[in-house]
This record gives structure tokens, sequence and C-alpha cells, in this order.
């Protein structure tokens, strides 16, 4: 019968898919800095335990990636500005024009030896992405300065971490594995087509 190779050739052809080299995921080394001022939009009470929010507009930033080319950062950053320890943790948006990383962040400053300047330092956690880094996971180490002693406070901030893209499968492996489930349709219409039909008693 034709039904028995197709439905063979059909299970064959979507396990196939299933086999190693059917999907890839990609880990992207992201190393970079950017420039910008990061804004202070006063006393909030949303980011209690702390007790106040900044911000950093992309369009203030300068970034460069020796890996991944120009990007802006946008962060919204709840913090204390009191202190030797400040610490501070917010939402950030890393975009490279069409593509961009987004996800959560925490750390904090210290002050530096030069009065106004804090040597600052994060861990950035990916939650999501779009264009080529859609679903993607992944942390960022970053560290920096940041001069407080004109306003805005300006920022230096360097990165350093992996991005992680979710496995998808290659375009020949989909083609084969729509093929595959072609086959098994074909070969059970067939099979249904040819059953015969209950005689009533």
């Amino acid at each position: 019968m034709i039904g028995r190779p197709i439905l063979r050739f059909g299970i064959a052809a979507t396990l196939l898919c299933g086999s190693a080299g059917a999907a890839y995921a990609a880990t992207i080394p992201f190393t970079g800095s950017v420039t910008g001022v990061s804004t202070l939009i006063g006393l909030d009470s949303t980011c209690a335990p702390l007790p106040f929010r900044a911000m950093i507009d992309p369009a203030s930033t300068v970034g460069q990636s020796t890996t991944l080319g120009a990007f802006t950062l946008r962060t919204s950053t709840c913090l204390a500005v009191a202190g030797p320890n400040a610490p501070s943790f917010g939402i950030f948006t890393i975009s490279f024009g069409a593509d961009s990383i987004s996800g959560s962040f925490e750390g904090g400053s210290t002050l530096s030896d030069t009065p106004g300047i804090s040597d600052t330092a994060w861990l950035f956690t990916i939650l999501s992405g779009t264009g080529r880094f859609f679903g993607a996971s992944g942390t960022l180490e970053a560290a920096g300065l940041a001069d407080a002693r004109t306003r805005p406070t300006h920022v230096v901030i360097g990165f350093i971490g992996d991005i992680l893209t979710p496995a998808v499968p290659e375009p020949g492996s989909w083609a084969l594995m729509l093929l595959g489930f072609g086959a098994i349709g074909l070969a059970m219409r067939r099979r249904n087509q040819h059953r015969p039909i209950a005689q009533l008693a």
C-alpha cells in the first residue's frame, strides 16, 4: 500500500528535525562602553525602600560595542544619593537600532577619592529582547564612574557579558519538518479513504 511508505517517510523526516543540528542557540558576547547623563527626577515612593528616582535618556548616550556596534542606553533607577555606599536598582533597555535587550539591574556606587565622583558597579539581568534578540536572556557586568560635580550627573559605564538567544530551527529544518507533517497527513487521509464502511447488522 502507498500509505505506509508515505507515513514512514513523514515520521522519519519529522524525527530527523528533532535530531542534533535541527536547531541552534547563540551565545553572543557583549563588550562595550557608553557615556551619557543621569538626571535626578526626585523623590519617588514607588522606589521604596530607596527614596529617589533617576533616569538616563537614551538620546543623551553614546555607546560602542566591540562585538555589536553602536548602541544607546535607557535606565530608570531607584537610588540613595547620600553616604559612602549608595545602593541602587532599576530597569534598562540597551538598543542596537532595530534590536534591543531589556531587563533589570542592581548594585550601587561608592565614593571615590575625588569628591563628587563615585565608582559604580551593577549586575544587569537580561529578561527579554526584540529583533534578533527576541526571547534573550543572560547577564552583563557593568562598572564605571558617576561624576556629580555638575548637574546632571555624567556617567561612563562599561559592560561585559553574554547575550543568550533561544534555540530556533534552521530554515532547512523547518522545510523538512513541514514536508514530514504533510506526508503524515496525506498518509492518514488515504488510510481513512480506504477504510471499509462497517455494515449495519
